[in-house]
């Protein structure tokens, strides 16, 4: 079927989409000084959670530059460090250009041989056919990362292989945004976001939009993360129209420096906070009566529940003065409006799953749902689910049935049941100890998991190393490509191949491909469905190119690839209060899509997995206060994942800009910590616990808690020598080996910013 053929198919009987920009006059591509600009989203490698509207410059077949687009109302001409360095990641003399192979036996050895995409292809049919002939489908694990725009197109390879087990790999309780998107459906129905303005192509001059009087910044530093579909100078703009700040963070970054109320918390003690915070303003009689009494569940038990939460409990906890918690409770019980920026630090925590649902309860009592300047539902605009929320259903049509769907590892947790999730920690223990059955063999887009998300990478190396086969499709030889990769697949940054944007549900758009790939590169959604085409009959093969299959995919949205392409964005209408209207459920009744019909803070859900229905707080497993005899050998507080402004999770080590910006692995540190401990700003030190430990620098600054060290994380040295045989260095500054693999009780969240350690210098 060629792609004249889809567009017809594809858009028959399907109305015109009603948006709110009008793209008349709206150029995609013109001459400029002698190059060929393309007005395009970049959104896929190198890594990046957001689709920055971009101009790209092409000379004679070569991206000369690239600026951020001033006409794009998503980024409004704004990049970050990242995107303009661009062009040295796409030209790097260490890209992967080639499918290569490399025998079993030298796994580990910079050994790989140059090979065709036909041969590769036959090779990973053959030894996928001959794992799942032998041990099953489910022997097979599909994993994924973060970096690039494969969120809803994983599940496809994984209904290819027909496996069950696919997610995150080896992400220990699936903490990033799994936990709180799932707890917090539970409480409100779906995922809920900040406002500002993002929803309008006229943003802040949209009359309908109001500043938030006070923003939560809750576990991340915007600014600098840029993360999950929203920008941090969104709210620098949003302040400039008088929005405050109320900052929860151990560290005083730049946005801290400008709350109203900073709050230094302990790592680990936020869902104490928050319950704090919704305790006072209930004592102090300030929630929103009317939302609470029309449309919320159970609030009577609720306000008796956190009656056990007191403020004194939550500053004894946290380590904050009384008096803060209080003044904070009585802003955001006073503010017109209140929106929660939440990060991944809430999932951080080995009940991070419960964390989320805290700070929701903190937005329900106090009315901040669907109103302006409130917390908005994120919904895959016109209807766009695969590049935004996937869900189970988006690929039925293009394979047959999982075989054995109940065979999936999701390690007995309730709620990772409910939401058919793997358990990336069952999966590493089943690895290891071949329980309930062993997986044999991986398949890994986007994914450097020795390196970066994988807790305890002192286990993971070896059970990789142990697979009867290994595929890893990246941009650069990795530490865990260069570890466990029997096949290595090339994949292609965003300049080099077409796509639609996603990961947000503000706009869709497209992104159109400038150059040729660099070598023989493909993109990531190209090498699924040319690999996965292997394992299905004719009746499954829907399209045969790319711009088909983008085709296929934008099929009932009125949109075809190149009409996409051709106005760059289009968002959808909008309105508030949609919980008044029956725009949030399914039945077009008004409230919430809850099994109440409600806001939950009771919950029946967590009830029925065994758990409290209300949001609780236990202390992290390893803490002063849970641990008192670990704490006498390691009596600092371990945080780690802060983002820096150079890097992406383990990105962009290769590139030179980067790496002046930020040179070597990291940690800050209490001058007065440090001083106790014989270490000066500068020092090569070692930072320890029970589990392992990891070499870095000391950065000394007053902005942190003395009890507190933040570590760097996802370190590897890409300039060193892939034969010295320390897969460049990945264990040397890795500071995952002091976190263990094990989930909270729920299977959801762990405690990657809230383990103990101690610090000590490296003495030459």
């Amino acid at each position: 079927m060629d792609a004249g053929q889809m567009n017809d198919q594809g858009t028959a009987g399907i109305p015109e989409p009603k948006t709110q920009d009008d793209p008349t006059g709206r150029e995609w591509t013109w001459e400029e000084d002698g190059m060929t600009v393309l007005r395009t989203n970049a959104r896929t490698g190198p890594g990046c959670h957001d689709n920055c509207g971009v101009l790209l410059y092409v000379k004679d077949g070569v991206l000369e530059k690239i600026e951020g687009d001033p006409e794009n109302p998503f980024n409004q001409g704004r990049l970050c460090p990242r995107c303009l360095a661009v062009k040295e990641m796409l030209y790097h003399k260490d890209r992967l250009k080639y499918p290569q192979k490399r025998a079993k036996e030298d796994r580990g050895k910079n050994t790989f041989e140059r090979i065709s995409w036909e041969e590769a292809y036959d090779i990973i049919e053959r030894e996928m056919r001959a794992v799942i002939d032998q041990y099953g489908e489910e022997a097979i694990w599909v994993t994924q990362g973060t970096g690039r725009d494969i969120n809803g197109y994983g599940p496809l390879m994984a209904q290819y292989f027909g496996t069950p087990n696919y997610g995150t790999g080896f992400l220990s309780g699936i903490a990033c945004y799994g936990p709180r998107i799932f707890s917090t459906a539970l409480k409100s129905g779906g995922l809920f976001v900040c406002d500002y303005s993002q929803f309008f192509p006229e943003r802040y001059d949209d009359p309908r939009w109001e500043a938030s009087e006070y923003i939560l910044i809750w576990g991340n530093n915007p600014v600098v993360a840029n993360s999950d579909g929203m920008l941090g100078h969104w709210i620098v703009e949003s302040m400039k129209r008088g929005s405050k700040l109320i900052v929860m963070d151990p560290t005083l970054t730049w946005l801290a420096g400008k709350a109203d109320v900073w709050l230094q918390v302990r790592p680990g003690t936020d869902a104490a906070l928050a319950l704090a915070l919704c305790d006072q303003i209930i004592k102090d009689d300030l929630y929103d009566h009317e939302f609470v009494d029309c449309w919320c569940y159970g609030f009577a038990e609720f306000a008796e529940h956190v009656k056990q939460y007191p403020v004194s409990l939550a500053a004894e906890t946290c380590g904050v003065p009384e008096d803060l918690i209080v003044e904070a409770a009585r802003k955001i019980g006073a503010a017109k409006s209140c929106c929660l920026q939440w990060g991944v630090a809430m999932d951080h925590t080995s009940e991070g799953f419960i964390t989320g649902m805290a700070c929701f309860d903190l937005m329900a009592l106090t009315g901040n749902f669907e109103n302006p300047g409130g917390m908005l539902l994120s919904e895959p605009c016109f209807g766009m689910a695969v590049t935004s929320s996937p869900r189970g259903d988006q690929w039925e049509a293009c394979t047959p049935p999982i075989p054995h769907p109940e065979r999936k590892n999701h390690g007995g947790y309730k709620p990772l049941e409910a939401m058919n999730g793997i358990s990336p920690d069952a999966l590493l223990d089943s690895m290891e100890t071949g329980e309930p059955y062993k997986i044999r063999a991986m398949w890994m887009q986007t994914n450097n998991p020795i390196t970066c998300m994988g807790a305890a990478p002192q286990r993971i190396l070896p059970a990789l190393q142990g697979m009867d086969f290994n595929v890893v499709v990246d941009l650069f030889l990795t530490p865990t490509a260069l570890a466990c990769a029997d096949v290595l697949l090339p994949a292609a940054c965003f300049a080099e191949r077409i796509g639609i944007t996603g990961h947000q549900p503000y706009a869709l758009g497209a992104i159109a491909q400038a150059i040729e790939p660099v070598g023989e590169c493909k993109s990531d959604q190209r090498i699924i469905y040319e690999m996965g085409s292997r394992f299905v009959t004719d009746e499954y093969k829907l399209w045969d190119d790319e711009h088909s299959f983008y085709d296929y995919l934008l099929r009932k949205t009125g949109f075809t690839y190149d009409s996409l392409k051709e106005r760059v964005w289009a968002y959808p209408e909008f309105e508030y209060y949609k919980y008044k209207t029956g725009k949030l459920r399914p039945d077009g009744t008004p409230g919430f899509a809850t099994s109440t019909g409600r806001y939950n803070f009771y919950c029946p859900e967590m009830a029925r997995f065994g758990f409290s229905p209300f949001a609780t707080y236990e202390e992290p497993p390893e803490s002063p206060v849970s641990a008192p005899d670990l704490a006498k050998d390691y009596p600092l507080v371990l945080t780690t994942g802060a983002r820096t402004w150079g890097f992406f999770h383990s990105e962009h080590r290769q590139s030179p800009s980067m790496r002046r910006i930020h040179p070597d692995p990291q940690f800050l540190v209490h001058p007065e910590t440090a001083a106790a401990n014989g270490i000066a700003d500068g020092d090569w030190c070692v930072i320890e616990n029970h589990l392992g430990s990891a070499k870095m620098r000391a950065h000394t600054t007053l902005r942190i808690r003395k009890d507190t060290v933040s570590a760097d994380h996802a370190w590897w040295f890409p300039e060193r020598d892939p034969g010295d045989g320390t897969l460049f260095g990945v264990m040397e500054s890795n500071i995952n080996q002091l976190i263990p693999m094990r989930p909270g009780k729920s299977g959801l969240g762990a405690s990657y910013k809230s383990q103990l350690c101690r610090i000590s210098k490296v003495e030459e």
